[in-house]
C-alpha cells in the first residue's frame, strides 16, 4: 500500500514539472474514446489524407474533436509510436515528411476542466515515397522532342516541355512533343495511385535542332558502266539522309538505296540501277522517323549512238526534264554542237574519215546537272576528202616550210609532200620543213602534196607550188651597188590564179625589216644605195598572189662587203694647201688602228680616229722627204681581224 501511494506522489510531481503535459494520462496509449480527433491534410490542395502521407510533401494537421480548442491549446508530434511527453509547447499543425515508413502523430489537447489530465490521442499513417522518375530524352527531330519514359515507381505520368501544359504519358512508349515557349526543358512528373498529390519530378535540359534545309543534289556522272556517282551540296550533321531510287511499287514511289553520311559532298554507287532518278531524303534520327525532306530529283541521261557513211548518228533518252547540251571532244579539244530545243537526237555531218570523236550530252534541271555515260565513235566514209591546198615559202632560217591544208580535216590521215615530182615525205603533218635545199634561181624548186583519208579515200591531185629563190651578189667590186635575182613564184593546178607582185625586204642582223621596195612582177632589183654603216646587207623578196591566202617568201640572201683603207701612194705637206695631209678614207672604218713607220722602223704616227690626218711631222718637226711604211689592223662588224700594209712617199 505505500508503494502504491509512493507511485501515485511521483506521478503527480511529475505532470506539475511538465508543463502542458501535465494533463496527459499514464500509461501512454492513445485515448480513442476520450473525445480527442484530428485530420491530416495536403498543405497545398487542402486535400484530406486519411492513411497515406508523402514524402517531401507539406501535410497540415486540423482539430476535429469539435470542442472549439483554442490553437495554443492543441500539440501535435510526429514518432514511430504514440508520445505522451516533450511537447514543449509545440503547437505547429504543419510539417513535411522526410522518411518513408509508419508515422505516428499524436495530438495532446486539454482534459475536460482545467484539474483533468490531457487527452494523448494518435493516429498511424504510411509515408509514400516520391522519388524522380527516370525518363530517356532525345531531340531526334525539328520542332519536336521524344521522350520516353523508363520509370516504373508511379502509376501515372505526365510531361511537360518548357512551359506548355502537361500531357499524360505511356510508361516504355517513345513519344514525340511539340516544343513549346519557354525554356528549353522537360518535366517529367509521376503520381502515385493511391495518393493522388503524392508526385515525384524530373527535369533535363535539350538543345533544339537547327530548322533542316532541303538536301541539293547537284550533279550526275557515269563515269564508268553501270557507274554512277552523285554530288550534292554540304549536308547537316544533325539529320539522317537516305539515298533513294524512283520505283513505282515501292512506298511512296522511292526505294532506299544506301544511307549517306553528313559529312559527305560524293557517294559513288558502282552497281547502280540504270535508268533511273535519285533524290536525297533527309530524315530526323528519332524511332520511328517523325519528319522526311526530300531533294531534288535527278535522273540518269543514256545515250547511243552509230557511225554510219560521212557522218555520226546519236541519240539519247532520259526520265528527267530540262535543257540538253551535246558535247564533242577530239582528242584534248571540246566543242558544244547546237541542238534545237526538246531535240532527242543529232547528226553530227563535221567528222573526218578515221578519226575518232567522244560524245557526252548533260540534262539541266534546276540546280542539277545530269552527264550521260560518254560513248566513243569512229568516223567512217566512203566520199573522197577535198582537194588540198599547199602553202610553200622560206622561213628566216633558210628552211623551206610547207603547209597542207585539208578542208574539214584539221588532222588524220596521210599527206604525201613531192619535191620536184620525187617523193619528200609522208606524214600526217600538216607542217613540213626542208632543209636540205641550196636556193639557185635557175633552177626551178617546186613542191606538190597528195592526200589518202584514214578510210583510204584519195582526195583529187592539189596544186604545185614553185617557190622563190634569191641571190645577191656585187657587180663592181669597187662600187656600192648589190644586184638582187630571184626565181618566180608559180602555181600550177585546178584553183584559179591571180598575178603575182614582188617586194624586196631589207632585213636587220635580227631579221627586222628595216626597207621594203615595192617592185612589180619584175625578178630584178639593183640596190644603188645600200646602207653604208653596214657591212653586210641581207635581202628577202616577199611575194604575193597566183591564189596563195599569205605571202609567200624566198630565202635569205646577204652580201657581206670586206673593211677598206684607200690611201694615197704620196702626199706634199709644204703648206701650199693641196695634198698636205695624209687622209684615212675608206668603209666599214669602225674599229682600227693606222700605224706609220720610218725607214729606222721607229714609229712616227698612230691613231685609231679615221678623221686624223698625218701632216708629215715628226714629233713637231718640219716633214722630211722621203718613203714610210704603213699598217693597218681593223676589226669587222662580223669580229673577224683585218690587215693591210703600204707605203706613202713624202715629196717636196
Amino acid at each position: 500500500m505505500t508503494k502504491t501511494a509512493l507511485l501515485l506522489w511521483v506521478l503527480l510531481l511529475a505532470g506539475l514539472f511538465a508543463g502542458p503535459a501535465a494533463h496527459a494520462q499514464a500509461p501512454c496509449v492513445s485515448q480513442t474514446n476520450a473525445g480527442a480527433a484530428f485530420e491530416a491534410y495536403d498543405a497545398a490542395t487542402g486535400q484530406l489524407l486519411p492513411k497515406l502521407l508523402c514524402v517531401g510533401r507539406p501535410v497540415r494537421l486540423r482539430d476535429r474533436s469539435g470542442k472549439n480548442f483554442k490553437l495554443a491549446e492543441i500539440y501535435y508530434r510526429q514518432g514511430t509510436t504514440t508520445i505522451c511527453t516533450g511537447f514543449n509547447n509545440d503547437t505547429t499543425t504543419t510539417f513535411t515528411p522526410a522518411a518513408v515508413g509508419a508515422l505516428v502523430i499524436t495530438q495532446n489537447t486539454p482534459g475536460v476542466d482545467a484539474n483533468s489530465p490531457g487527452i494523448i490521442f494518435s493516429k498511424t499513417y504510411e509515408v509514400l515515397a516520391t522519388p524522380q522518375p527516370t525518363f530517356e530524352l532525345s531531340v531526334c527531330s525539328p520542332g519536336l522532342v521524344q521522350v520516353t519514359v523508363t520509370d516504373a515507381s508511379y502509376a501515372t505520368y505526365f510531361v511537360q516541355v518548357g512551359s506548355g501544359a502537361p500531357v499524360l504519358a505511356e510508361r516504355g512508349v517513345a513519344v514525340s512533343y511539340p516544343i513549346s515557349g519557354g525554356p528549353n526543358t522537360v518535366t517529367v512528373t509521376g503520381r502515385n495511385a493511391q495518393v493522388g498529390v503524392c508526385e515525384g519530378t524530373s527535369t533535363k535540359p535539350f538543345t533544339p535542332l537547327p530548322p533542316p534545309q532541303r538536301p541539293v543534289v547537284r550533279r550526275l556522272t557515269r563515269p564508268a558502266e553501270g557507274t554512277v556517282q552523285l554530288e550534292f551540296e554540304a549536308l547537316q550533321p544533325e539529320y539522317l539522309y537516305q539515298l533513294q531510287v524512283a520505283e513505282a511499287a515501292a512506298p511512296g514511289g522511292y526505294r532506299n538505296l544506301t544511307a549517306v553520311t553528313a559529312a559527305s559532298t560524293t557517294l559513288t554507287l558502282p552497281a547502280a540501277p540504270l535508268p533511273g532518278c535519285y533524290r536525297l531524303l533527309l530524315q530526323d534520327q528519332c524511332e520511328p522517323t517523325v519528319f522526311s525532306l526530300p531533294s531534288n530529283e535527278i535522273c540518269s541521261v543514256q545515250l547511243d549512238g552509230a557511225a554510219t557513211n560521212g557522218s555520226n548518228q546519236l541519240s539519247w533518252t532520259s526520265a528527267g526534264s530540262g535543257t540538253y547540251t551535246l558535247t564533242r571532244t577530239e582528242g584534248s579539244t571540246s566543242v558544244v554542237l547546237p541542238l534545237p530545243p526538246g531535240a532527242t537526237s543529232y547528226t553530227d555531218a563535221a567528222v573526218s574519215c578515221g578519226t575518232t570523236y567522244r560524245y557526252q550530252v548533260s540534262l539541266g534541271s534546276g540546280p542539277a546537272t545530269s552527264v550521260s555515260n560518254e560513248i566513243s565513235l569512229t568516223a567512217l566514209s566512203t566520199t573522197p576528202p577535198a582537194r588540198p591546198r599547199l602553202w610553200a615559202g622560206f622561213n628566216l632560217r633558210n628552211q623551206v616550210e610547207l603547209r597542207a591544208e585539208v578542208p574539214g580535216l584539221a588532222i588524220g590521215g596521210q599527206l604525201r609532200y613531192q619535191r620536184n615530182g620525187a617523193p619528200l615525205a609522208a606524214t600526217p603533218a600538216r607542217r613540213l620543213l626542208d632543209s636540205l635545199v641550196t636556193p639557185d634561181p635557175a633552177v626551178p624548186l617546186c613542191y606538190a602534196v597528195e592526200f589518202q583519208d584514214a578510210c583510204g579515200n584519195r582526195a583529187p591531185a592539189g596544186a604545185s607550188v614553185c617557190i622563190v629563190q634569191l641571190v645577191a651578189e656585187v657587180p663592181n667590186p669597187n662600187g656600192p651597188e648589190i644586184r638582187l635575182t630571184w626565181s618566180a613564184l608559180t602555181v600550177t593546178g585546178p584553183d584559179p590564179a591571180a598575178p603575182v607582185s614582188y617586194q624586196v625586204l631589207g632585213l636587220a642582223a635580227d631579221n627586222a625589216v628595216v626597207s621594203s621596195v615595192p617592185v612589180g612582177a619584175a625578178l630584178t632589183y639593183l640596190d644603188l644605195q645600200p646602207d653604208p654603216n653596214r657591212q653586210t646587207v641581207r635581202y628577202r623578196i616577199e611575194a604575193r598572189g597566183v591564189g596563195l591566202v599569205e605571202p609567200s617568201y624566198s630565202n635569205v640572201a646577204e652580201v657581206t662587203r670586206p673593211v677598206k683603207l684607200v690611201l694615197p701612194t704620196a702626199f706634199t705637206p709644204n703648206g701650199d694647201g693641196l695634198n698636205d695631209v695624209l687622209e684615212l678614207k675608206g668603209r666599214f672604218l669602225d674599229s682600227f688602228r693606222f700605224t706609220i713607220i720610218d725607214r729606222n722602223g721607229q714609229t712616227v704616227f698612230e691613231t685609231t680616229d679615221r678623221t686624223r690626218g698625218w701632216d708629215g711631222r715628226i714629233k713637231g718637226a718640219v716633214p722630211v722627204p722621203g718613203a714610210y711604211a704603213w699598217q693597218f689592223e681593223a676589226l669587222d662588224q662580223r669580229g673577224q681581224r683585218v690587215r693591210q700594209y703600204g707605203s706613202v712617199t713624202i715629196l717636196r
